[in-house]
């Protein structure tokens, strides 16, 4: 979240603490935070990620070490209970306007049908911003992490006065594992290998 809080913070910072670590947790946008993790030995890692073979150094990726599964993330759309908003196959969403987060990975269909414009995608820099979208009806749906979506309803004032008039759509377009993304290095691979441990 905003502000760090949230399901997964409290899985990272309880399996360090398992591990004998403190981890301290900063919010950035998320190519920043992506960048710093890759970049800036003051940052070990960027959570929570799914997993990307292509990033994986351990598989031959050139990003990062990624830990074990500390969750899971069940991705899908929200939308306003009023617009009409159904889907059963990626095909049904070229008929939507749909905001995503920019440098976000939603699922490989989805994002491969993006990529070559055979969707139309809004990129927000935020969750809280394509909800925000979304509420206003500038945008038909939004994906988002069910989990993130009922947690800024639930937190973030400006958001919860939309809640009734919002949903999450029951078809979840993936559910992906949750992990830590260690920098590639031998702090980065240490860490890791703690936080496992403690898992």
């Amino acid at each position: 979240m905003a502000d760090g809080s949230g399901a997964s913070t409290e899985a990272v910072i309880g399996a360090f603490a398992a591990a004998g670590d403190e981890a301290t947790v900063q919010v950035f946008p998320w190519n920043r935070a992506v960048n710093l993790a890759a970049k800036d030995p003051a940052w070990v890692g960027v959570y929570p990620e799914y997993y990307d073979a292509g990033s994986d150094a351990d598989a031959g990726g050139d990003r990062c070490l990624y830990s074990a599964s500390f969750g899971t993330s069940p991705v899908g759309f929200i939308y306003r209970t009023d617009s009409g908003f159904d889907w059963a196959s990626h095909d049904d969403l070229k008929a939507y306007k749909i905001g995503v987060v920019q440098g976000y990975v939603n699922e490989a269909t989805f994002d491969a049908m993006a990529a070559e414009g055979a969707l139309t995608v809004d990129a927000g820099p935020t969750d809280a911003s394509n909800v925000s979208k979304v509420a206003a009806g500038r945008i038909d749906a939004a994906v988002i992490d069910r989990n993130v979506f009922e947690h800024l309803v639930a937190t973030e004032a400006t958001l919860a006065s939309h809640a009734g008039a919002l949903a999450f759509h029951e078809v979840v377009l993936e559910d992906h594992s949750l992990h830590v993304c260690f920098e590639n290095s031998d702090n980065g691979r240490a860490a890791r290998d703690r936080f496992n441990g403690a898992l």
